[in-house]
């Protein structure tokens, strides 16, 4: 039995507790039905809300390689998860009070507010992400990763289920009335994110070598090059995330979709979160038990075969002409179901298939390089948004739907991140 490194229980037990808090967070803070909807209530613009994604998704993800070019060389990784943590986690809670003392009866400052909000907290946490996985990297052994994230999904997955219910009890027409409604909501994610942080702080980070120096951009961006040339199946992870985050065309629109075309009511939005949740939860079980057993790159393959099913889903209901009711709302949750085991998979599949590719001390520049390129994605909920506008639904799904076949399809050229490191242990770098 390989032996676990130091404080590895206390390590374990404090990541769990940190992927709880941050889970329920943005289970209340939900970019894919809470936030939208609040949007959808302060304008009528599809572009507008397709653009809160992009500005949520952008801001995280594209500043990323900057962060791990700056992360090189440092030796401890924990305090600049604290530093993210801290600029970014207490927003929701002044935003939330701000909606209690009137800024919901102010549309337009209330949507630039949220806006900055959303750029602030997800950029902050751009550089809390690379000194996170990367302390995970450290702290927790790689036989071991899984079952991590599996029981964090599962723990949070479970308690969203309640997060849920208090979503669309809040919402419901029996809840308090609008903005109040919503700022109990992003008051309880301001909780839930600060007691994120408390379990942060409790992680005790092992010592690892690092780069003497910090590169230059010079070398530091042929060195880049040279990790996409060398390494065959990070690249082919990278084409398979792109194609795979086509789901953002579509991902903000189906809650807007089911209340204003489908014409089911406004506490549906908590019940499609309890189900996302569920989703997320049997993928935790499931995908984790799956990614023990067979690796990383089977649980990419499964998870882009259920997300494609999501649009599919949503066109089969326009093109029937679904009247609201129990049949339709049970058939539609499907789709959320279906992206919640997409959110389980980002951190269970390719997450950890960039960990597991990623040498010792290299770790921040793979997680960077991975999500900047990722960045590209940022644009499609607002691209979504104009689609929708100068189109339709049936565009936007079918459009949606196409993409993710072909993701799911290269998926399944993917090989085993275990044999890939073993071959590059080998090989010399040319």
């Amino acid at each position: 039995m390989m032996a676990r490194p130091p404080h590895y229980r206390r390590n374990f037990a404090a990541f769990v507790g940190d992927y709880i808090g941050f889970a329920l967070a943005l289970t209340f803070a939900s970019t894919t039905t809470v936030l939208p909807d609040l949007v959808g209530r302060l304008t009528d613009s599809e572009v507008i809300v397709g653009l809160l994604s992009t500005v949520s998704s952008g801001a995280w993800l594209v500043p990323q390689l900057i962060f791990a070019h700056l992360l090189t060389a440092k030796r401890r990784k924990k305090p600049y998860v604290i530093l993210g943590a801290v600029l970014g986690r207490p927003l929701y809670l002044f935003y939330a009070i701000a909606l209690g003392l009137g800024l919901g009866h102010h549309p337009a400052t209330a949507l630039l507010l949220l806006f900055a909000v959303q750029f602030i907290f997800y950029g902050s946490d751009a550089l809390a992400a690379v000194a996170w996985f990367d302390l995970l990297g450290k702290a927790i052994p790689e036989a071991r990763r899984g079952r991590m994230m599996g029981s964090g999904q599962l723990i949070s997955g479970l308690l969203s289920i309640g997060a849920g219910v208090i979503i669309a009890t809040l919402l419901s027409a029996n809840g308090p009335a609008f903005p109040h409604n919503y700022a109990i909501i992003l008051t309880l994610a301001g909780v839930f994110l600060m007691l994120s942080l408390l379990s942060c702080s409790l992680i005790v980070e092992p010592d690892e070598p690092v780069e003497a120096q910090r590169p230059t951009w010079r070398d530091y961006l042929p060195h880049l090059l040279d990790t996409l040339r060398h390494n065959h199946a990070f690249a082919r992870l990278i084409v398979v995330r792109l194609l795979a985050g086509f789901d953002g065309l579509a991902l903000g629109f189906y809650i807007i979709f089911a209340t204003r075309e489908l014409g089911l009511p406004p506490e549906t939005i908590g019940l499609f979160t309890a189900v996302q949740t569920a989703g997320r939860i049997v993928a935790s079980v499931g995908l984790g038990a799956l990614n023990e057993r067979f690796g990383s790159h089977r649980v990419v393959q499964v998870a882009t075969g259920i997300g494609m099913t999501a649009p599919i889903v949503a066109l089969v209901l326009l093109s029937t002409h679904a009247q609201p009711g129990k049949t339709t709302i049970v058939i539609y949750a499907w789709v959320f179901l279906a992206s919640g085991v997409v959110v389980s998979a980002a951190m269970l599949g390719f997450f950890n298939y960039v960990l597991q590719l990623a040498p010792a001390g290299q770790r921040p520049t793979y997680i960077g390089l991975f999500n900047t390129i990722s960045g590209v994605l940022v644009v499609l909920p607002t691209i979504g948004g104009w689609l929708l506008r100068v189109s339709s639904y049936n565009a936007l799904f079918t459009l949606t739907a196409a993409i993710l076949v072909v993701a799911h399809g290269l998926s399944w050229g993917l090989p085993s991140a275990r044999r890939v490191t073993t071959r590059l242990q080998k090989e010399p770098v040319t």
